[in-house]
Protein backbone atom coordinates (compact mmCIF):
# COMPACT_ATOMS: atom_id res chain seq x y z
CA UNK A 1 0.00 0.00 0.00
CA UNK A 2 1.52 3.10 -1.16
CA UNK A 3 -0.35 5.89 1.05
CA UNK A 4 1.38 3.72 3.90
CA UNK A 5 4.39 3.86 3.36
CA UNK A 6 3.94 7.55 2.61
CA UNK A 7 1.98 8.05 5.33
CA UNK A 8 4.56 6.43 7.69
CA UNK A 9 7.08 8.43 6.51
CA UNK A 10 5.46 11.64 7.62
CA UNK A 11 4.42 10.50 10.87
CA UNK A 12 8.04 9.37 11.88
CA UNK A 13 9.65 12.34 10.80
CA UNK A 14 6.77 14.81 12.68
CA UNK A 15 7.31 12.94 15.95
CA UNK A 16 11.15 12.73 15.39
CA UNK A 17 11.10 16.48 15.50
CA UNK A 18 9.10 16.38 18.01
CA UNK A 19 11.48 14.53 20.17
CA UNK A 20 14.21 16.48 19.06
CA UNK A 21 12.25 19.78 20.00
CA UNK A 22 10.67 18.83 23.01
CA UNK A 23 7.35 19.53 22.11
CA UNK A 24 4.43 18.20 23.95
CA UNK A 25 1.68 17.69 20.96
CA UNK A 26 1.60 17.77 17.46
CA UNK A 27 -1.86 19.53 16.31
CA UNK A 28 -1.40 19.43 12.27
CA UNK A 29 0.05 18.67 9.47
CA UNK A 30 0.08 19.85 6.22
CA UNK A 31 1.60 17.87 3.26
CA UNK A 32 2.08 18.91 0.24
CA UNK A 33 2.17 15.53 -2.43
CA UNK A 34 2.30 16.08 -6.48
CA UNK A 35 -0.30 15.20 -8.65
CA UNK A 36 2.36 12.37 -10.33
CA UNK A 37 1.69 10.34 -6.84
CA UNK A 38 -1.93 9.24 -7.65
CA UNK A 39 -2.10 9.57 -3.39
CA UNK A 40 -5.84 8.95 -2.01
CA UNK A 41 -5.57 11.31 0.99
CA UNK A 42 -8.69 10.65 3.17
CA UNK A 43 -6.37 6.99 2.80
CA UNK A 44 -3.52 9.02 4.20
CA UNK A 45 -5.56 10.73 7.03
CA UNK A 46 -6.93 7.24 7.84
CA UNK A 47 -3.76 5.76 8.39
CA UNK A 48 -2.21 8.77 9.56
CA UNK A 49 -5.23 7.62 12.84
CA UNK A 50 -3.59 4.56 13.85
CA UNK A 51 -0.24 5.18 13.18
CA UNK A 52 -0.10 8.08 16.00
CA UNK A 53 -2.20 6.74 18.72
CA UNK A 54 -0.54 6.86 21.70
CA UNK A 55 1.84 9.55 20.64
CA UNK A 56 2.34 12.93 20.89
CA UNK A 57 0.24 13.34 17.26
CA UNK A 58 -2.63 11.20 18.67
CA UNK A 59 -6.07 13.75 17.87
CA UNK A 60 -3.75 15.49 15.37
CA UNK A 61 -4.91 16.70 11.87
CA UNK A 62 -3.46 15.55 8.65
CA UNK A 63 -4.23 17.66 5.86
CA UNK A 64 -2.99 16.60 2.31
CA UNK A 65 -2.67 19.06 -0.08
CA UNK A 66 -2.29 18.07 -3.94
CA UNK A 67 -0.07 19.94 -6.05
CA UNK A 68 -0.94 19.50 -10.03
CA UNK A 69 1.33 17.86 -12.72
CA UNK A 70 2.09 21.46 -14.24
CA UNK A 71 4.66 21.20 -17.45
CA UNK A 72 6.76 23.78 -19.66
CA UNK A 73 7.02 22.98 -23.11
CA UNK A 74 10.60 23.46 -24.68
CA UNK A 75 9.53 23.58 -27.88
CA UNK A 76 6.80 26.48 -27.89
CA UNK A 77 7.00 27.57 -24.15
CA UNK A 78 3.58 26.79 -23.07
CA UNK A 79 2.59 26.36 -19.47
CA UNK A 80 0.24 23.27 -19.18
CA UNK A 81 -1.66 21.64 -16.19
CA UNK A 82 -2.64 17.89 -16.56
CA UNK A 83 -5.14 16.27 -14.78
CA UNK A 84 -3.43 13.34 -16.27
CA UNK A 85 -0.15 11.94 -17.01
CA UNK A 86 0.28 12.45 -20.38
CA UNK A 87 3.91 14.08 -21.05
CA UNK A 88 2.92 16.14 -24.05
CA UNK A 89 2.29 19.93 -24.87
CA UNK A 90 -1.30 20.70 -25.63
CA UNK A 91 -0.90 23.69 -27.58
CA UNK A 92 1.71 21.79 -30.12
CA UNK A 93 1.55 18.29 -29.54
CA UNK A 94 5.53 18.37 -28.91
CA UNK A 95 6.82 15.67 -25.88
CA UNK A 96 10.13 17.97 -25.61
CA UNK A 97 8.50 18.74 -22.12
CA UNK A 98 9.83 19.79 -19.01
CA UNK A 99 7.88 18.43 -15.32
CA UNK A 100 7.54 21.82 -13.27
CA UNK A 101 6.07 20.29 -10.47
CA UNK A 102 3.79 17.11 -9.54
CA UNK A 103 6.27 15.10 -7.81
CA UNK A 104 6.89 16.57 -4.56
CA UNK A 105 5.98 15.15 -1.37
CA UNK A 106 7.03 17.88 1.61
CA UNK A 107 6.24 18.61 5.43
CA UNK A 108 4.95 22.23 4.27
CA UNK A 109 3.65 23.17 8.24
CA UNK A 110 3.76 21.07 11.46
CA UNK A 111 1.35 22.84 14.47
CA UNK A 112 2.70 21.89 17.53
CA UNK A 113 2.34 22.53 21.23
CA UNK A 114 5.59 23.06 22.97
Amino acid sequence: MYEFSLTNSVAGTALSLCKKAGWSKIRRILVKVGGMRKINPELMSFIFTSLVKDTPAEGALLSVMIIPVTLHCCTCGHVSVREDTQFLCPSCGSRNVQLLSGLEFNIEVLEVES
